[in-house]
């Protein structure tokens, strides 16, 4: 049914990173977007202009509009989807790529989370996520069991058999490393985030981006979306919604999506993060490949 998918990662990836991808063509459409996008926004173009919140606000723009710019490349390549999958906010770039809701609401969208900093500032709640590498979920599951409850730690997601992300209160997370480390991690470090995404907790501080989500207006989009959530393939308005609604405060499997995506028939799959993020953290079966922006810049694929 599907043999194509187009995979979009989330906040993350510093800005650096991603824009050293692009090419002459990708940056000048780049700085275009940028332009309309951080003077609507109230963002100053000079990044180090922007202080405090405004700062991490035009920090998160930038992956966003890198997945636009690389969505738009593949697609005048010929490289179309049949089906797509976003990894936590990369399910907003998600449906504003394939046309679900518009790429300024996206943006909007992106710019409520600033609210939940506020709140947890707020409060003086100290909240954190983290990395284990070499750890697979289930053994990272029997690994917590009855050393952290819930509202001290959960999975987030399940990344691959071997990446893993974890998120909570921010003493638990460092207790969590320390743990993991200790019991033969490859690696296992904190992401210093400053919140909990994927985390329950975060619903009470959500209000401002359920509000939003909830408002807007969502279409059918024009190439299904596969929820991380419940693995279920979205084709309607109400199901990219649900999934937007979801996606701050609610654990993921983000490996079992990519298996359900197999099942479902997809050989090939492409990585629309600048940098190929997704392909670090993800695995697929020997009989598909994931193929990055420099793959496809380099020739790396052909149709």
């Amino acid at each position: 049914m599907y043999s194509k998918a187009f995979l979009f990662n989330g906040i993350g990836s510093k800005p650096e990173k991603l824009l050293a991808q692009l090419t002459p063509e990708m940056m000048d459409r780049y700085e275009a977007y940028r332009k309309e996008v951080f003077f609507r926004l109230g963002l100053d173009l000079d990044m180090d202009k922007n202080t405090g919140y405004s700062a991490k606000a035009a920090e998160w723009m930038v992956p966003f509009l890198c997945d636009r710019v690389v969505y738009e490349y593949l697609i005048g390549k010929g490289i179309v989807p049949d089906i797509g999958a976003g990894y936590s906010s990369g399910i907003v770039s998600a449906s504003a790529c394939f046309g679900s809701i518009k790429h300024d609401d996206a943006y909007d969208i992106v710019m409520t989370h600033l609210s939940m900093f506020r709140g947890l500032q707020k409060k003086g709640i100290k909240l954190d996520m983290g990395i284990i590498i070499g750890f697979h979920y289930d053994e990272l599951k029997e690994l917590f069991s009855g050393k952290f409850s819930s509202d001290e730690l959960v999975i987030g997601s399940g990344n691959s058999g071997f990446h893993v992300m974890i998120s909570g209160r921010a003493e638990a997370v460092e207790k969590a490393i320390a743990l993991c480390l200790n019991e033969g991690a490859i690696k296992a470090f904190t992401m210093n985030t400053g919140t909990a995404f994927h985390h329950p907790l975060m619903e009470q501080y959500s209000s401002e981006y359920i509000s939003l989500c909830q408002k807007l207006e969502y279409k059918e989009p024009k190439y299904p979306i596969i929820s991380v959530f419940d693995h279920e393939v979205m084709k309607t308005a109400d199901e990219v919604r649900k999934e937007n609604l979801l996606n701050v405060f609610t654990p993921m499997r983000w490996d079992l999506a990519l298996k359900k995506l197999e099942e479902l028939g997809v050989k090939e799959f492409f990585d629309i993060s600048a940098n190929g993020a997704i392909n670090k953290f993800s695995r697929v079966s020997r009989s598909c490949r994931v193929y990055t922006l420099e793959d496809i810049v380099g020739g790396g694929y052909t149709l």
